[in-house]
Formats: C-alpha cells, sequence, structure tokens
C-alpha cells in the first residue's frame, strides 16, 4: 500500500482578520509579535490552513485540533507542528504534518501514516550558485530530522511560477501526492 500525503497550498492573498479565531491563543501571539506584515500573513495562513486541514482529516472543528509547537532546542512555541490531538477512538495516532511558506505561497503537507517534510522556496531566494532542487530537498529532508533513515524525496510543482517545493517522507516508497490548491481549502466553504 503506497504512503499518502495530502499537500494543501494557500496563498499570502488569503491573508485575513475572520482567519484569527481559527488559531490557539499562543498562535494569535505569534502572529502578532512578527515585525513585518508579509510574515504576519503567511503565519496566519500557515497556522489556519494547518487546523483546517486537520480538523477535516479528524472530523472536528478547527479550535478543537491541539497542536505542539514546542521548539527541541529552547522550548519556546516556534518548533515543528506536531498534532497531539483530538483522536477518534479508531485512532491510534495522530497525522504527521509540515508547514513552509515563502512569498506568497503557503503550503501544509499532511500525512496519516508518516513523518514529513515540505519545504517551498521562491527562486529568487535560493542562495545564487545554487540548484533550486539540491536546496529545497536539502531543506525537506532536515525536517525529518538529521539522521532519519530511510527517506524517500519527491519534487512537488507548487502553483504559482517561479517557485521550488520538495517532500519529504520518512519512508523507503515513494509517496502518493494528493494536492490540493488554496481554491479549495476548506476555510473557504464556510
Amino acid at each position: 500500500m503506497a504512503t499518502e500525503v495530502q499537500l494543501w497550498w494557500g496563498s499570502l492573498f488569503d491573508a485575513d482578520r475572520r482567519l484569527l479565531p481559527l488559531l490557539s491563543a499562543v498562535e494569535q501571539e505569534r502572529v502578532a509579535s512578527l515585525d513585518r506584515p508579509a510574515d504576519r500573513g503567511r503565519s496566519l495562513v500557515g497556522a489556519a490552513l494547518l487546523r483546517t486541514v486537520v480538523s477535516h482529516e479528524l472530523r472536528c472543528a478547527p479550535d478543537q485540533v491541539r497542536i505542539d509547537r514546542t521548539c527541541a532546542e529552547c522550548g519556546e512555541p516556534h518548533g515543528r507542528p506536531r498534532v497531539v490531538g483530538p483522536l477518534q477512538a479508531d485512532e491510534q495516532r495522530p497525522p504527521e504534518v509540515s508547514v513552509s511558506h515563502s512569498g506568497h505561497l503557503i503550503g501544509v503537507a499532511l500525512c496519516r501514516t508518516h513523518q514529513v517534510g515540505l519545504d517551498v522556496q521562491r527562486a529568487v531566494d535560493l542562495p545564487p550558485g545554487t540548484d533550486g532542487w539540491d536546496w529545497v530537498s536539502g531543506e525537506a529532508r532536515l525536517k525529518l530530522g538529521a539522521h532519519a533513515e530511510p527517506v524517500s524525496i519527491v519534487s512537488v510543482q507548487p502553483p504559482l511560477p517561479g517557485y521550488r517545493a520538495a517532500l519529504s517522507v520518512l519512508s523507503p516508497s515513494r509517496p502518493t501526492v494528493v494536492e490540493q490548491q488554496w481554491r479549495s481549502a476548506p476555510w473557504r466553504a464556510t
């Protein structure tokens, strides 16, 4: 059975104060603490998209989703997001998730069975002299942990031109990627 990864794309243009109630108090504080409006917008959309995608997967309201962002190094709430609940009676573990954003693009990856890492970068922001694929695949790989094995890394085509993206999965088999655009993001239906 192939590993399936849902890949949801949002946009900085989706940033709207009406998304704030979807976020936890900690996430709202994080958004408010950022200096640049674009950074606040990306953080807002990333957190809201993550919560709505997970809530859809877990069949609950976005405000019931519990996400832990505790940094393993310093204990502050800015680390890799981990879904910690709620779980339905028939579920043994929460889904694995990864969030990445650059420029106007925000991506959320969700997998029910394996840890995932997503990286998206604007081509103009890549270090000079580097191949875009080498950079994003390396960053996606790092999101799984420096020594995690076995890893499958696939190139994904972002919905906007001028971006590179890679998805890593802690699995020896190549994942099946099911992509959704921001125009079909769950919060748009409400």
